[in-house]
């Protein structure tokens, strides 16, 4: 007889952020649990050295779909996978479905409601940006015109979500850093690595944190909060945020 496997559940979570999904499942812990939860995007596209296919990632987002408009506590953010879909191919073309990109786009526009650009969330003094990629201080800079606030106001999701239904982020989200081998100076919201993002503190212009996924690291989330001001949990597997503000593994509960 297999032994029972006991999953543990965490009682101090306060909010689930659900890292780069690339068709794999381990979303679905986030079943056993009824609170405000965040995926940070790239639904589709998988890795097929890892077993999965389109098909699959295909299946996997449309139960993805079916959740969030199932829970209103589920906030679905836009990775640069999801915008060569939701948008065109020009903002990312490698590893894209091109056998079903009628149906993926169709599923896009016809639940664009649901998905936004950038999620804020506060606690025990604590404030936190969440999108994909990040707001690097090299791409604001490069777009004053974009962003007339400071650097602290523009770390904002309802500004910056506002600005992506206006149209008006709409030219800048296909920019490409070096960091991702592209012709730009700096990465967008969407394409920013962690290398553009390591401005020590963003020369001490904001104490909010960001969370990030986009660049993976398979060895686990990387706590850069000192550093950086930043978090990237990219990793396949689901955190939480604590009534404390700690980033801990939804598994175990273990600190980042």
């Amino acid at each position: 007889m297999r032994p029972l496997l006991l999953v543990m559940k965490q009682s101090d979570v306060s909010l689930i952020i659900v890292p780069d999904i690339h068709g794999r499942p381990f979303w679905k812990e986030v079943f056993d649990y009824d609170v405000e939860t965040v995926f940070l995007g790239d639904y589709l596209d998988p890795y097929m050295s890892e077993g999965l296919y389109p098909w699959d990632a295909l299946e996997n987002f449309t139960q993805i779909i079916a959740y969030a408009k199932a829970n209103p506590h589920v906030h679905l953010l836009l990775g640069n996978h999801d915008l060569c879909y939701s948008m065109g191919r020009h903002i990312c073309s490698n590893r894209c479905d091109y056998e079903n990109y009628d149906v993926i786009r169709r599923k896009f526009q016809e639940n664009e409601a649901l998905f936004q650009m950038a999620f804020d969330y506060s606690v025990n003094g604590r404030r936190f940006f969440l999108s994909h990629a990040g707001i690097s201080f090299g791409w604001y800079s490069q777009h004053r015109d974009i962003f007339p606030l400071s650097y602290e106001e523009t770390l904002n999701a309802d500004f910056i979500n506002g600005l992506y239904r206006n149209g008006d982020l709409n030219r800048a989200l296909g920019e490409i850093g070096p960091d991702r081998g592209g012709g730009s100076r700096h990465g967008s919201i969407v394409w920013a690595g962690i290398g553009e993002m390591s401005v020590p503190q963003q020369q001490g212009l904001t104490d909010i944190i960001q969370i990030v996924g986009h660049t993976q690291n398979v060895s686990g989330p990387l706590n850069l909060e000192k550093e950086f001001s930043l978090y990237d949990v990219d990793a396949r597997r689901c955190v939480y945020i604590d009534g404390e503000g700690q980033l801990r593994l939804l598994a175990d509960g273990k600190p980042l």
